[in-house]
């Protein structure tokens, strides 16, 4: 079992309850959080919810680094990992990331 930090984040002004865990294999440790306000409004396109994802390198051999548009404006992210130990350390924080806020959508829905 692996212990999971309940904690907070402000994004755009509104607060986003989270969940933290570290996640390791082998030679890699990244710790990872996610947080969600679930759905907002009829529409989710235009919705004023927020969702926040945060994945930082403890150990390993990753890369993150800003997508920009045309615009100078940050559009997205590239993430780059070495070796069989950081791609299976991104799959398990992407496998939290999805749990954590589906778990949330749920529980905010009930």
């Amino acid at each position: 079992m692996y212990a999971i930090t309940e904690g907070v984040a402000k994004i755009n002004g509104e607060i986003v309850d989270t969940f933290e865990r570290e996640i390791s294999d082998g030679r890699t440790a990244l710790e990872v959080e996610a947080g969600t306000t679930g759905f907002v409004g009829e529409d989710c396109r235009n919705a004023g919810g927020r969702t926040y994802i945060g994945i930082n390198c403890i150990c390993g051999d990753f890369y993150f680094e800003p997508v920009k548009n045309d615009n100078g404006q940050i559009s997205g992210i590239k993430i780059a990992c070495c070796g069989d130990d950081g791609l299976d350390s991104i799959l398990k924080a992407l496998g939290f990331v999805m749990q954590a806020l589906t778990d949330q959508v749920n529980e905010i829905d009930d």
